[in-house]
């Protein structure tokens, strides 16, 4: 099952990076944004980019919320490097990769696939509102951003 704009999302259990339960607060929109590594220089600008306009997406009723499968420990220090005040979502499984239809072929050298930069933006009631398949990380926070602001009018 690959998930599409105006599909609803299936409730789903994952541990943040914090090791606790993720749980999506309850009448907010979410902006999930899928990144393939943590220690590589295109995701920390796409995370940083997030965090920038943190507030802005926090006053508008939407949470933002980092998708990834490295171990925990590489996902904690990468909060630490990039400063970030939102979850970082373990996907080290790929449930939620597989679910949303975003892991790629193994990159050279790995024997493991990793998701693709993708971002899916939700509304309270889960469904899908839009989503970008091929994310540039300089531009996703601000893309997303503005989409926001145009839904939300």
């Amino acid at each position: 099952m690959t998930l599409h704009t105006g599909d609803t999302v299936p409730a789903f259990t994952a541990l943040q990076d914090s090791g606790s339960a993720y749980q999506p607060v309850p009448g907010r929109w979410r902006a999930l944004f899928f990144f393939p590594k943590t220690a590589t220089t295109h995701c920390q600008m796409q995370a940083r980019r997030y965090q920038q306009v943190h507030a802005e997406f926090q006053r508008l009723g939407v949470d933002i919320v980092g998708i990834n499968g490295d171990p925990r420990q590489d996902q904690l220090a990468f909060r630490d490097l990039c400063v970030l005040g939102y979850p970082l979502l373990d996907d080290g499984r790929q449930t939620l990769s597989t679910l949303f239809g975003v892991l790629s072929e193994p990159w050279p050298g790995e024997d493991i696939r990793r998701p693709r930069r993708c971002t899916f933006l939700l509304d309270a009631d889960n469904v899908i509102v839009q989503s970008w398949l091929d994310v540039d990380p300089a531009l996703d926070a601000q893309t997303v951003l503005e989409a926001v602001h145009a839904l939300r009018a």
